[in-house]
């Protein structure tokens, strides 16, 4: 019997309209299920409750609460992922303050679709190669890590140790 593959979950923080069609739109026919969310109460039930691979945000939510209040959020997870904001007065200050504070990415809107599949692939790149990193970190004490590499019998024989 076959598995089903489970989709990478994207987690779109958009009120209802033209950049949920837009996203639903590009990202319709991909490997990834987009979850939508409108204020930062029900973002954060959603992040409790389900594996978000990354997180696609407004810039100003439609409750009074902005990017930098899911950017708050996801910095107090164990295992937070990648945050991308969008706005359509994407400039360089924006851009600064967004890398600056720890947010991955800023789009301009409209979508591009060519933009968004970009920065959805190298932030779910970024957040795997995080997952992995802190794999290694928890590796229990007295683990080297060196105990799985192939060759390690060999190249000990070979030094004469």
């Amino acid at each position: 019997m076959l598995e089903e593959v489970t989709k990478q979950i994207i987690l779109a923080v958009f009120p209802p309209g033209e950049d949920r069609t837009s996203l639903n739109k590009v990202l319709g026919h991909s490997d990834w299920q987009l979850q939508f969310t409108h204020a930062l109460a029900e973002t954060q039930v959603v992040l409790r409750a389900c594996p978000v691979v990354v997180v696609l945000t407004e810039s100003r939510l439609s409750d009074g609460y902005s990017w930098k209040d899911i950017l708050r959020e996801l910095q107090g997870m164990p295992s937070p992922p990648p945050l991308i904001v969008a706005d359509r007065l994407a400039d360089e200050t924006l851009w600064a303050e967004v890398l600056n504070l720890g947010a991955y990415d800023l789009l301009t809107k409209p979508f591009n679709a060519r933009e968004v599949l970009h920065a959805l692939t190298t932030a779910c790149h970024f957040s795997a190669d995080q997952r992995d990193r802190a794999a290694v970190l928890r590796k229990p004490p007295g683990s080297t890590g060196f105990e799985q590499m192939p060759g390690r019998r060999e190249r000990a024989a070979f030094t004469g140790r």
